[in-house]
């Protein structure tokens, strides 16, 4: 019950709380990146309801396209999308990554 109303709180998030998701995410090593953005974007390929079919979609779509998802920008807007998909899917995922990850998973609970 509890990721349900954490999943509500994401779907409604302020900009403030989304900017500091952003800068926590910034803060990840690029090998984390470069191993949780390929499954993070899966996870955003998934979404059937399409709740991506804005202008974050079209952000991670540009960013796919150009090859860029591995970057810094790439990984907050994957994690962002990811988060509005399926937030305990992304949970479990950095939860079992590196220490970093597992960081990152606590600060965003936090601050939702």
């Amino acid at each position: 019950m509890e990721l349900l109303k954490l999943q509500e709180k994401m779907l409604s998030l302020s900009d403030d709380r989304l900017s500091s998701i952003y800068s926590y995410a910034g803060r990840v090593t690029q090998e984390s990146i470069d191993e949780l953005s390929p499954i993070l974007l899966e996870i955003c390929l998934k979404a059937e309801s399409g709740i991506l079919k804005n202008q974050l979609g079209q952000v991670i779509f540009h960013l796919q396209k150009t090859e860029r998802l591995n970057t810094r920008i790439g990984f907050e807007k994957l994690l962002h999308g990811a988060l509005k998909v399926n937030i305990k899917e992304v949970f479990d995922l950095l939860e079992s990554g590196a220490s970093d990850a597992r960081t990152l998973v606590e600060r965003i609970k936090s601050i939702l």
